[in-house]
């Protein structure tokens, strides 16, 4: 272990010899000029009962220990050596390949750019190193002294230059023409909208994408469209340049932060043997040409969304596939359950994108509003006390031991992941006795909403932390687990690594990756192992089990012995009990959301293939005579739950299918119902506008387009609302055109779009109630079937000891 050095003259002199920081300690008239800054970052400071500070740690590494490890996520701490020598190792190699001098800056690439370590920095085997300890707030207060900016700049574009060269010798580059490449060449970090080069400018420089997005475009002219299309790191542009010149042949447009390493062609042309062995190297990473076609058009749709609204740069992104959700809203109460409250809102980013090369081929996928722990966070830029910070895990969280409740964080995120709540929330009562269990076990009705929150001190900053720190991650865990995804009954969400879920992203990835750098997500929408299996053994299992027990009748009947008191009757009910049990076994498991217990999903297609086998053993069970009353009402209500749990089956199939072929964007229920109240009344206010119009109104558009007909279309028929609303403009073209006034036309045209839209939004509506409209029957007739399986067993039990 490092050895700590606690006095603060010790730190106060270390910093006196950086010259990046020393600045802290100027003065003027006598007076300290960063002395707040100072106290912060040195000593600490008290904001109101709030401790913020100290940012600053000197530690002497001895012989051999290591400071900072590579692949370990670092985003929260550079370092500045002060004495000694410190060591690089990369690849877990046993010789070095660089050594850090004082005042060397290392591990600010992890900090700036929130990627893992890419090098291990130890002290010398002969030796002691002591470093200063930089915590990640503390850059915003360094940033002020002009030598500290400089001083990281220059670390950061030296060693993302010594990454980038290092990657390509492991890449397989001459590494003696890579060593000639660090002269001529420059690491830059671009921002957005930055542009590149131009189309018809001098192909004057080599770049190579080591992190980012680039938009490639060909102007139109009279004899083409627009051309365009993305690429990401990986990629060498400009290699075609090397040998002869010639024009860029399109624009490169900087869509978000990139880094790129920077070649001269003109001193590139100067080293005949460097130029002859780059050029060969490189030319293997050439971008592809532009191509376009329609179903290309929909995939650059995708990639545009995706890279614009930064989905691809998480490192453990939620997706959520709309045609599995059943809005069932239980991801969101599985986070409330967990966490107190939850971290997890059902709106979010939309993207359509194609999953096969056909057109109709189109997966609708919704990104909620809850954190994707990003490469590059803007919410832990500001916060005053570093109580947000990336954890060794890579996820992104929040140490509530030094949150002041200052909200900086949820207002810098983008995505809308950070909320506040009050620090010391109450506790819900639990319900009581075995009852009150019982009265859970059976409720039909949604949780309530937690209440709002109003009080504005005292507060804590929280959002997703991937489930650490939680029962459901004990530290023996071998896999991580997300109380979202495990409680979503279908598998519509999944934690994912965004680069590779989304091919559309990874095939514009060139072959020279250097830093990976993301999270390894789950994709149970792609490969499922176990859901496949389950499936498998279902299906092989109804089919057997049907095939012994009809073999069984077939042989020996419902009442021939087989050994004992056992018969085809005895067998058939206790199995038929048995598959009752195992189906019973989900609304148990419904109710565990803090402990590890299996996905959901898996639970319930176990439950679905259960109750058929129950089904159809207790069909043949029950024979041909109905028997008395109490049985006649068992089989009744065992048909009603069959009948229910089936027609939920079909529900749960076939509405989020027809939900996201009409929606386009995913729209909660309670938005849909504000929406659709909003419509009526502005309706009534058009009709109302003159006598005319509310004569149509009443005639014509109502009874058109508020028909049970018209809703039927918006299932059977694929259209976008405006071509609906254009078909509906078309088809009243004439009586549009008889209205006295451009006011009464503008108001009649305006009353068919409301119309219309109404239309659409009520076909949602029914769609989100249908998924839930099976529930009160289902659970209705199963707590009635099992209270009459009970009094069916002891009536058996004791008419057979009789």
């Amino acid at each position: 272990m490092p050895r700590e050095h606690k006095g603060r003259r010790e730190i106060l002199d270390a910093i006196s010899l950086l010259p990046s920081v020393s600045g802290l300690l100027s003065e003027h008239d006598g007076q300290f000029e960063h002395e707040i800054d100072l106290e912060v970052v040195v000593y600490g400071r008290n904001y109101g009962g709030k401790k913020v500070g100290p940012y600053v740690s000197l530690r002497t590494y001895e012989s051999g220990e290591i400071v900072v490890k590579e692949g370990d996520w670092g985003g929260d701490a550079f370092y500045i050596v002060v004495s000694g020598r410190a060591e690089v190792f990369v690849k877990n190699s046993s010789s070095r390949v660089a050594a850090l001098d004082p005042p060397a800056h290392f591990g600010e690439m992890s900090v700036l750019a929130g990627v893992p370590r890419n090098a291990t920095i130890k002290a010398p085997a002969d030796g002691q190193v002591t470093v200063l300890e930089v915590q990640r707030p503390a850059l915003r207060l360094l940033r002020k002294l002009p030598e500290f900016s400089a001083a990281l700049d220059k670390a950061y574009r030296t060693h993302g230059k010594n990454v980038t060269l290092e990657g390509l010798k492991a890449a397989g580059f001459n590494p003696a023409a890579i060593d000639q490449l660090r002269s001529i060449s420059l690491f830059r970090v671009y921002s957005k909208n930055h542009v590149l080069f131009s189309e018809g400018a001098l192909m004057d420089r080599v770049y190579i994408i080591m992190d980012g997005w680039i938009n490639r475009s060909i102007e139109p002219d009279a004899a083409r469209k627009l051309q365009e299309d993305f690429l990401a790191r990986g990629y060498c542009f400009g290699t075609e340049g090397i040998d002869k010149d010639l024009d860029w042949p399109y624009t490169a447009t900087v869509l978000g932060r990139t880094e790129a390493l920077e070649i001269s062609i003109s001193q590139l042309r100067s080293n005949t043997r460097l130029r002859a062995d780059l050029a060969k190297d490189l030319a293997k990473f050439e971008p592809p040409k532009i191509a376009g076609s329609p179903i290309r058009r929909r995939t650059l749709s995708a990639q545009r969304t995706l890279i614009e609204t930064g989905l691809v740069d998480a490192t453990n992104l939620l997706v959520m596939d709309m045609d599995l959700c059943v809005r069932c809203g239980n991801c969101s109460l599985a986070c409330h359950k967990v966490h107190g409250q939850s971290r997890l809102l059902r709106r979010g980013i939309h993207v359509s994108r194609l999953v096969s090369p056909t057109a109709r081929s189109i997966q609708s996928i919704l990104s909620p509003e809850v954190c994707m722990h990003c490469n590059d966070p803007e919410c832990l830029t500001g916060c005053p006390t570093g109580a947000i910070g990336r954890f060794s895990g890579g996820q992104i969280d929040i140490n509530t031991k030094t949150c002041i409740g200052c909200g900086d964080c949820a207002m810098n995120c983008p995505y809308d992941a950070i909320s506040m709540t009050p620090r010391k929330g109450k506790q819900a009562a639990a319900s009581g006795g075995l009852l009150g269990k019982l009265r859970e076990f059976l409720r039909i009705a949604p949780d309530p909403l937690p209440s709002a929150v109003e009080q504005t001190d005292d507060l804590l900053a929280v959002k997703c932390n991937l489930c650490q720190g939680t029962s459901l991650n004990p530290p023996d865990s071998k896999r991580p687990a997300y109380s979202c995804e495990e409680n979503c009954p279908t598998g519509a969400l999944a934690r994912v690594n965004p680069r590779e879920y989304f091919t559309e992203i990874g095939d514009i990835e060139g072959l020279l990756i250097i830093n990976p750098g993301h999270a390894a997500g789950r994709n149970i929408h792609r490969s499922d192992p176990v859901k496949r299996i389950i499936n498998i053994a279902g299906v092989l299992l109804t089919l057997l089990i049907a095939a012994s027990a009809l073999f069984g009748l077939s042989r020996y009947g419902l009442g021939g012995r087989l050994a004992g008191f056992l018969n085809m009757r005895w067998l058939t009910g206790l199995a038929g009990l048995a598959g009752i049990g195992v189906v019973m076994a989900y609304p148990l498991r419904r109710q565990i959301y803090k402990k590890r217990a299996g996905p959901l999903r898996y639970w319930l297609l176990t439950h679905s293939y259960a109750g058929v086998i129950a089904a159809v053993l207790i069909f043949l069970h029950s024979g041909v005579e109905s028997g008395g009353l109490l049985t006649t009402l068992l089989v009744i209500s065992f048909d009603l739950t069959i009948f229910t749990g089936i027609f939920g089956i079909l529900c749960y199939y076939a509405a989020p299918r027809l939900l996201t072929k009409i929606e386009g964007a995913p729209l909660l229920i309670d938005d849909l119902r504000e929406r659709q109240l909003e419509l009526q009344k502005e309706l009534a206010e058009t009709g109302a506008a003159s006598a005319a119009v509310n004569e149509l109104v009443t005639r014509k558009v109502i009874p058109s387009f508020l028909s049970f007909r018209f809703m039927l279309r918006q299932y059977l028929k694929r259209e976008s609302l405006s071509r609906a609303v254009a078909g509906a403009r078309e088809a009243l073209k004439a009586d549009i055109s008889k209205m006295p006034s451009e006011r009464e036309k503008r108001k009649l045209d305006r009353a068919i779009e409301i119309a219309v839209t109404l239309r659409r939004i009520d076909s949602l509506v029914f769609l989100h109630r249908l998924l839930k409209l099976w529930i009160p029957p289902h659970v209705a007739a199963t707590s009635l079937m099992l209270a009459l399986v009970l009094v069916h067993i002891i009536q058996v039990i004791y008419f057979a000891s009789r």
